[in-house]
């Protein structure tokens, strides 16, 4: 058994907290002087103690990294880094209680979109533009921007990719981890510039055009403005925001893979995107007939419009609003609830179990009944043109059965605190799966912020959870054992 070097694990570690305060804090920091808010410490100090930390690792020698330390680092560097972030809101003094800011920083990094805030727009701009920022950089994953600058110390650099990206249906980009790094970081920069120039060309301000669309191509959620999408009063903005949660919602390597072969047939061929899209067809067409029918709005226009949103919303696991749809037809609420637990394509920044897992699930029952009806068949599911081994089928099940299980249990310790059971179950799905809001005490109009601490650090750790997907977290805990 090899053992841990906790030296090693920290001067890496600390390292990626320097790289990423520097991406995370100088933006506000810059805007903060730029206003004269007087919210500057709260993103110098930061930017401090993170360097503070990479000085004093600067001595350790750290290589041959093998593959569970570079496990490690890759799971903690999720439960230490919004620390930071919790340090930012506490100096500002707009949130005074740790757990509370902490929450706020975790549900930004992981793109969960929940909050604490019952007043987002008395924050400073600066400090909102910081919140965005955790979507953004949460969204890209702290992983995808340790690979562009730590692939030359694989291998830790194939190791952060398999953490945050379904190797079962990848392509095989082990050798060229950095390049796919860097076409990935250069589409979500492209994309980001795409939807700040569409949306400041509608009438959007810039400060709420780049705010809105670091939430948007992260589908993290966090909007500057007490009425989300809603507080932009822009139906233009709305479609422009509707596209871009389903952009970032698909397997960002697939850009990288429409560059590489100069053609978009790759996104049409992907069985998880055509799926994708065809779910998010049938159930915008449904969430709009029973709107209209249901008398909810007046015209199919509306129902179309506002339920057309929701539903991309729900099914990138955005968390978006331009409407307090707690009141809507239980029919459409439930839907919305499915969409986020199944979520988006996987490689992709949203949440939810993944469209490949869904497809994946249905070919096991597939053959499951074919082998009923025709004893004597061998059959082997396949996912593009892939043939999954057993080690693959025992993964599938093994990640369901914690995924499930944690809802569960998430839920019951809020049931514990006196909660309904609409409020504990959807708080629960909305966090695992990184949807924001949910139904209940946390629905649209409302926060997290009737929780107690002990259950905000509940919620934060299921965040981080859904996330990763659980067994990387579960297995760099109990690694030693292991």
């Amino acid at each position: 058994m090899n053992k841990i070097r906790l030296s090693a694990i920290f001067k890496l570690q600390s390292f990626i907290i320097f790289i990423l305060s520097l991406i995370t804090f100088v933006i506000p920091l810059i805007y903060s002087v730029y206003l004269e808010d007087e919210e500057i410490l709260c993103y110098i100090i930061p930017i401090f103690i993170s360097l503070l930390l990479f000085s004093l690792s600067a001595a350790i020698k750290a290589e041959n990294i093998t593959e569970k330390e570079a496990l490690i680092i890759a799971v903690s560097v999720w439960f230490v880094f919004p620390v930071l972030t919790t340090i930012s809101y506490l100096l500002s003094g707009y949130i005074s209680d740790p757990i509370d800011a902490y929450f706020e920083s975790v549900s930004g990094f992981t793109t969960t979109g929940a909050s604490i805030l019952t007043d987002i727009e008395k924050l400073p701009e600066s400090l909102l533009l910081l919140r965005s920022l955790t979507n953004w950089v949460g969204g890209l994953g702290f992983v995808v921007l340790a690979v562009s600058v730590l692939s030359s110390r694989l291998p830790i650099g194939r190791s952060i990719v398999k953490f945050e990206s379904s190797k079962i249906i990848e392509e095989r980009i082990e050798p060229k981890v950095k390049e796919v790094a860097r076409i990935v970081i250069t589409v979500y920069l492209v994309m980001t510039l795409l939807q700040i120039f569409l949306l400041y060309i509608t009438g959007i301000d810039l400060y709420n055009a780049i705010t809105y669309t670091f939430s948007t191509v992260a589908t993290g959620g966090f909007a500057p403005k007490n009425d989300s999408v809603a507080g932009l009063s822009s139906t233009s903005a709305e479609f422009i925001i509707s596209l871009f949660m389903i952009l970032g919602a698909i397997n960002l390597q697939l850009y990288y893979i429409a560059f590489k072969k100069k053609s978009l047939k790759s996104f049409f061929k992907d069985p998880e995107v055509i799926t994708y899209v065809g779910i998010i067809s049938v159930a915008v067409g449904i969430s709009t007939a029973v709107l209209y029918i249901s008398g909810t709005y007046n015209s199919l226009w509306e129902s179309f419009r506002y339920g057309m949103f929701q539903i991309v919303s729900a099914a990138t696991t955005t968390g978006f609003s331009t409407t307090d749809y707690s009141e809507w037809h239980p029919s459409v609420l439930y839907l919305m609830l499915l969409l986020a637990l199944i979520g988006a394509v996987s490689g992709s920044t949203g949440g939810g179990i993944k469209i490949f897992r869904l497809i994946f699930m249905f070919k096991i029952i597939a053959g499951e009944i074919k082998r009923i009806a025709h004893p004597k068949i061998i059959y082997r599911p396949s996912l593009k043109g892939k043939v999954l081994d057993i080690s693959t089928v025992n993964m599938f099940w093994a990640f369901l059965s914690l995924y499930l299980f944690s809802l569960i249990f998430f839920s019951f310790i809020l049931t514990l605190g006196g909660h309904d059971l609409v409020t504990s179950f959807s708080a629960s799905i909305a966090c695992i799966t990184s949807l924001g809001p949910g139904l209940g005490e946390v629905g649209p109009a409302s926060n997290f912020s009737s929780f107690s601490d002990f259950e905000k650090l509940m919620l934060s750790f299921e965040m981080i959870f859904g996330r990763l997907e659980i067994i990387p977290v579960i297995t760099a805990v109990f690694i030693r054992s292991i």
